[in-house]
Protein backbone atom coordinates (compact mmCIF):
# COMPACT_ATOMS: atom_id res chain seq x y z
CA UNK A 1 0.00 0.00 0.00
CA UNK A 2 3.13 2.42 -0.66
CA UNK A 3 2.55 4.77 -3.56
CA UNK A 4 -1.01 5.87 -2.71
CA UNK A 5 -2.06 9.12 -4.93
CA UNK A 6 -2.64 11.86 -3.12
CA UNK A 7 -4.69 13.40 -6.46
CA UNK A 8 -8.19 13.09 -6.58
CA UNK A 9 -9.10 12.09 -10.29
CA UNK A 10 -11.70 9.79 -9.66
CA UNK A 11 -14.46 9.85 -6.66
CA UNK A 12 -17.23 7.02 -6.28
CA UNK A 13 -20.37 7.94 -4.87
CA UNK A 14 -23.31 5.28 -3.40
CA UNK A 15 -25.93 6.73 -5.47
CA UNK A 16 -27.04 8.41 -8.73
CA UNK A 17 -25.63 11.34 -9.65
CA UNK A 18 -27.79 12.51 -11.80
CA UNK A 19 -31.33 11.75 -9.41
CA UNK A 20 -29.48 12.98 -6.20
CA UNK A 21 -27.56 16.04 -5.24
CA UNK A 22 -24.41 14.34 -3.40
CA UNK A 23 -21.46 16.51 -1.51
CA UNK A 24 -17.79 15.97 -1.35
CA UNK A 25 -17.77 14.22 1.61
CA UNK A 26 -19.84 11.38 0.51
CA UNK A 27 -17.55 10.49 -2.17
CA UNK A 28 -14.55 7.82 -1.84
CA UNK A 29 -11.61 8.08 -3.47
CA UNK A 30 -10.89 6.11 -6.37
CA UNK A 31 -7.53 4.06 -6.55
CA UNK A 32 -8.77 1.54 -9.67
CA UNK A 33 -11.25 -0.33 -11.37
CA UNK A 34 -11.74 -2.31 -13.57
CA UNK A 35 -14.22 -4.05 -15.58
CA UNK A 36 -14.56 -5.89 -19.19
CA UNK A 37 -17.62 -5.96 -21.44
CA UNK A 38 -17.96 -8.72 -24.17
CA UNK A 39 -20.59 -10.12 -26.34
CA UNK A 40 -20.18 -13.34 -28.93
CA UNK A 41 -19.18 -13.12 -32.28
CA UNK A 42 -20.13 -14.80 -35.20
CA UNK A 43 -17.26 -16.40 -37.80
CA UNK A 44 -16.70 -12.75 -39.35
CA UNK A 45 -16.28 -11.15 -36.08
CA UNK A 46 -19.97 -9.39 -36.14
CA UNK A 47 -21.18 -9.04 -32.50
CA UNK A 48 -24.71 -10.79 -31.58
CA UNK A 49 -26.57 -11.42 -28.37
CA UNK A 50 -26.50 -9.53 -24.87
CA UNK A 51 -23.98 -8.34 -23.37
CA UNK A 52 -22.05 -11.82 -21.04
CA UNK A 53 -21.92 -11.19 -16.92
CA UNK A 54 -19.72 -8.27 -15.65
CA UNK A 55 -17.91 -8.28 -12.58
CA UNK A 56 -16.32 -4.60 -11.65
CA UNK A 57 -13.81 -4.77 -9.32
CA UNK A 58 -13.30 -1.37 -7.64
CA UNK A 59 -10.82 -0.13 -5.65
CA UNK A 60 -11.44 2.50 -2.71
CA UNK A 61 -9.19 4.40 -0.12
CA UNK A 62 -10.69 5.23 3.12
CA UNK A 63 -10.93 5.52 6.61
CA UNK A 64 -11.94 2.77 8.74
CA UNK A 65 -14.79 2.73 11.71
CA UNK A 66 -18.40 2.97 10.14
CA UNK A 67 -17.40 5.18 7.09
CA UNK A 68 -18.62 1.83 4.38
CA UNK A 69 -21.70 0.99 6.43
CA UNK A 70 -23.44 1.99 3.22
CA UNK A 71 -21.73 -0.93 1.00
CA UNK A 72 -22.38 -3.00 3.70
CA UNK A 73 -26.08 -2.90 3.88
CA UNK A 74 -26.07 -2.83 0.04
CA UNK A 75 -24.19 -6.09 0.43
CA UNK A 76 -26.64 -7.59 3.30
CA UNK A 77 -30.07 -6.58 1.33
CA UNK A 78 -29.37 -8.13 -1.96
CA UNK A 79 -30.84 -5.92 -4.10
CA UNK A 80 -30.02 -3.50 -7.11
CA UNK A 81 -27.89 -0.36 -6.15
CA UNK A 82 -26.63 2.38 -7.68
CA UNK A 83 -22.74 3.50 -8.05
CA UNK A 84 -21.55 6.76 -9.55
CA UNK A 85 -17.94 7.04 -10.82
CA UNK A 86 -16.71 10.73 -11.47
CA UNK A 87 -13.84 11.57 -13.42
CA UNK A 88 -12.48 15.00 -12.26
CA UNK A 89 -14.86 16.29 -10.18
CA UNK A 90 -15.50 19.87 -8.70
CA UNK A 91 -17.49 21.17 -6.30
CA UNK A 92 -19.54 24.59 -5.11
CA UNK A 93 -18.03 25.96 -2.15
CA UNK A 94 -19.84 28.96 -2.28
CA UNK A 95 -23.42 29.26 0.14
CA UNK A 96 -20.81 26.76 2.23
CA UNK A 97 -22.69 23.31 0.27
CA UNK A 98 -19.71 21.76 -1.09
CA UNK A 99 -21.84 20.01 -3.34
CA UNK A 100 -20.80 18.04 -6.71
CA UNK A 101 -20.98 20.74 -9.89
CA UNK A 102 -19.00 19.69 -12.81
CA UNK A 103 -17.19 16.74 -13.72
CA UNK A 104 -15.30 15.58 -17.06
CA UNK A 105 -17.45 11.87 -17.89
CA UNK A 106 -18.19 9.37 -15.32
CA UNK A 107 -20.22 6.04 -15.38
CA UNK A 108 -23.42 5.30 -13.56
CA UNK A 109 -23.43 1.24 -12.41
CA UNK A 110 -26.41 -0.48 -11.53
CA UNK A 111 -25.46 -3.95 -10.02
CA UNK A 112 -25.46 -5.85 -6.87
CA UNK A 113 -22.89 -5.73 -4.60
CA UNK A 114 -21.15 -8.98 -4.31
CA UNK A 115 -18.23 -8.81 -2.10
CA UNK A 116 -16.10 -6.41 0.27
CA UNK A 117 -12.41 -7.27 1.06
CA UNK A 118 -10.39 -4.51 3.31
CA UNK A 119 -6.98 -4.18 3.64
CA UNK A 120 -5.61 -1.87 6.58
CA UNK A 121 -2.50 -0.55 6.04
CA UNK A 122 0.31 1.93 8.12
CA UNK A 123 -0.48 5.46 8.70
CA UNK A 124 -0.43 7.65 5.72
CA UNK A 125 1.57 10.90 5.77
CA UNK A 126 -1.52 12.96 4.25
CA UNK A 127 -4.16 14.85 5.84
CA UNK A 128 -7.68 12.92 5.96
CA UNK A 129 -11.02 14.91 6.26
CA UNK A 130 -13.48 13.07 7.96
CA UNK A 131 -17.22 13.82 7.12
CA UNK A 132 -17.70 15.66 9.99
CA UNK A 133 -15.19 18.34 8.57
CA UNK A 134 -12.56 17.53 10.89
CA UNK A 135 -9.19 16.92 9.85
CA UNK A 136 -6.20 14.71 11.63
CA UNK A 137 -3.09 14.09 10.09
CA UNK A 138 -1.24 10.93 9.72
CA UNK A 139 -4.89 9.01 10.00
CA UNK A 140 -5.04 5.13 9.34
CA UNK A 141 -6.63 4.82 5.77
CA UNK A 142 -7.46 1.77 4.27
CA UNK A 143 -7.83 0.06 1.26
CA UNK A 144 -11.31 -1.62 0.29
CA UNK A 145 -11.89 -3.81 -2.83
CA UNK A 146 -15.38 -3.88 -3.94
CA UNK A 147 -16.93 -6.48 -6.68
CA UNK A 148 -20.00 -5.87 -7.92
CA UNK A 149 -22.45 -7.96 -10.21
CA UNK A 150 -23.24 -5.47 -13.17
CA UNK A 151 -26.17 -5.53 -14.11
CA UNK A 152 -26.17 -1.81 -16.30
CA UNK A 153 -23.32 0.62 -17.34
CA UNK A 154 -24.21 4.53 -18.20
CA UNK A 155 -21.32 6.18 -19.71
CA UNK A 156 -21.43 10.08 -19.40
CA UNK A 157 -19.52 12.78 -21.02
CA UNK A 158 -19.74 16.15 -21.95
CA UNK A 159 -22.45 17.86 -23.41
CA UNK A 160 -25.02 15.67 -21.48
CA UNK A 161 -24.43 12.85 -23.38
CA UNK A 162 -25.08 9.36 -22.47
CA UNK A 163 -25.17 5.90 -23.01
CA UNK A 164 -26.22 2.78 -21.55
CA UNK A 165 -24.93 -0.52 -21.66
CA UNK A 166 -27.37 -3.29 -20.72
CA UNK A 167 -25.78 -6.84 -19.33
CA UNK A 168 -27.04 -10.33 -19.17
CA UNK A 169 -26.69 -12.17 -16.15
Amino acid sequence: MQNISNNLKASLYFDDIRETKVRREQGFTLQQFHYECSRKRNDIGMPYGPTQTTILQLQIKSLPDRYLKEIYKRLNEHTESCFSIVFNASFRTDVGENTLSDYDSGLIVTGYAISVDEAFGASHPETAIFPSGERKKNADLMMTSIRLLTKSITYIGSDSYQKKLYINF
